[in-house]
């Protein structure tokens, strides 16, 4: 671990809100007294380009933008045995929530990289991708696949937005879900497998989940009305929905999905398009160092 820092930078992060705040977040590094080196991603290949370099030079990287670029260089480290710092910039900023940033306070995370500590935290793979917080099939992931052309919106307003944009246009799927080898055949709306709580800025889909377990937790969303899911959105805030006698809840460490009517769906993983059904998702505990707060 090295307190000499490579700041990775996607500045189309939070819609934009990366590009304005870098000026303030370049001066912020200086004066915390930081070694920090600020790199600009060019396109959505070069981030990784850029983290394997500074490993290989012995640096620390910092992921500067939301949770799709937290999941890219997070893989990148795990592979690299290197240690991951955060500055939250992006929409959502669910895993910084997990693991105990201030989400709103990008400049908070600063302070972090010079008195943090490094924290062991567990990894999800999709079919050999690495990702940190939610990988997920059906409703949700055509909700992200929607809330990625919007530009107008951002944070918990966009998957709001989008949410209800979905409901208008979708209906339930069947799927065939495998938890640690045992098969579920299951009709509803989505099936969502955590490494961590949430997505979509907050929403707690799979409350049960812990970043340091070693285990994955699943929720599947049955078939209820349009009127129902409407009626019993707004628990996902809290994570109450898996209450609800519809909603089933499973917890392993390798999930396979797949459509009962061999339907590829696309499966999103922090907030990314990374494969489509069927799939296999497994964990791999402790697989990130990272700078976190004391």
């Amino acid at each position: 671990m090295s307190r000499a820092f490579r700041v990775i930078v996607n500045p189309a992060s939070g819609r934009g809100k990366t590009r304005k705040l870098l000026p303030r977040i370049e001066s912020a590094l200086k004066e915390s007294g930081v070694e920090a080196e600020v790199c600009l991603s060019e396109s959505p290949a070069h981030p990784p380009e850029l983290a394997k370099e500074a490993f290989d030079q012995g640096r620390t990287v910092v992921a500067c933008g939301g949770d799709g670029l937290v999941g890219q260089l997070a893989g990148v480290a795990a592979d690299c045995g290197g240690t991951l710092g955060l500055i939250p910039t992006g929409s959502g900023n669910d895993f910084a929530r997990n693991v105990g940033f201030d989400h709103k306070d990008p400049f908070a995370a600063i302070d972090v990289l010079s008195s943090g500590q490094v924290r062991a935290i567990d990894l999800g793979r999709v079919d050999g991708q690495w990702f940190c917080c939610v990988a997920s099939t059906g409703f949700d992931a055509e909700a992200n696949r929607w809330a990625n052309t919007v530009h107008r919106l951002r944070g918990t307003a966009l998957y709001v937005a989008a949410t209800f944009r979905t409901l208008a246009i979708y209906h339930p799927k069947r799927f065939v879900l495998t938890v640690d080898g045992i098969e579920h055949e299951i009709e509803g709306w989505l099936l969502a497998v955590g490494n961590a709580t949430s997505y979509g800025g907050g929403m707690k889909v799979v409350p049960m989940a812990r970043l340091d377990d070693g285990l994955l937790h699943g929720t599947a969303v049955g078939r209820v009305s349009k009127f129902e899911f409407v009626r019993t959105f707004p628990r996902v805030f809290k994570g109450t929905h898996v209450d609800h006698p519809k909603v089933q809840t499973f917890e392993g460490r390798t999930f396979e999905l797949a459509s009962a009517d061999g339907e590829p769906l696309p499966v999103f993983a922090d907030g990314e398009h990374v494969a489509d059904l069927p799939v296999s998702i497994s964990v791999v505990p402790g697989a990130l160092s990272l700078f976190a707060p004391a």
